[in-house]
């Protein structure tokens, strides 16, 4: 049996124009980018909103999550949310990887956690070859406006991620990060 475009991503390996199947990976962006437009729609209420963002995640979102619009993301599935999140006005959550939001965590307006990653090799890239790689928030944390979240990083539970930062690396628990690259102003 062939694989889909969704084991390569998930095993980590790189798609690309020519991966099998690709076309239900762009059929899922439209389906997503279609949602997502209706999401930020102002005519919406806020139960009709939480509906939306349900079936753009596919699971019931819990009632004390909210995002506010506008809000952006690839595919929506891939996006695990906890209990008790705010994300902020204008967040573009990359979700070609699995983006995993634990319970009671704030972002800030502006910020963009991305889970694609492209290779260094420019003719790989003229094919549009990417991975996916997991970010995972852990619960309590605190993300400043604007910051940047990159592929592969984890931001351990009750961190702050100071505003403007670019999150290159792991984040340990109950430290605050500032900068470009972060780095570790203090522990927690």
């Amino acid at each position: 049996m062939e694989r889909t475009v969704w084991d390569i991503i998930n095993a980590g390996e790189e798609i690309d124009y020519n991966t099998p199947n690709r076309d239900d990976f762009d059929v899922k962006i439209k389906e997503c980018v279609e949602k997502f437009i209706r999401y930020n729609s102002t005519s919406l209420t806020s139960d009709e909103r939480r509906d939306l963002l349900s079936s753009i995640v596919g699971y019931p979102v819990d009632k004390n999550t909210r995002i506010v619009p506008p809000f952006y993301c690839d595919l929506g599935f891939n996006i695990k949310l906890g209990k008790n999140i705010l994300i902020n006005y204008n967040c573009v959550l990359l979700d070609t990887g699995e983006i995993r939001i634990g319970d009671n965590v704030l972002i800030g307006p502006g910020t963009k956690i991305v889970t694609a990653k492209h290779p260094l090799d420019h003719e790989r890239r003229r094919v549009l070859a990417t991975t996916g790689h997991t970010v995972v928030i852990e619960d309590d944390v605190w993300i400043g406006a604007g910051a940047v979240v990159l592929p592969g990083v984890t931001i351990g539970a009750r961190s702050v991620v100071g505003a403007g930062a670019v999150v290159t690396k792991d984040v340990p628990p109950d430290t605050v990060v500032v900068g470009n690259p972060a780095k570790v102003l203090k522990t927690l």
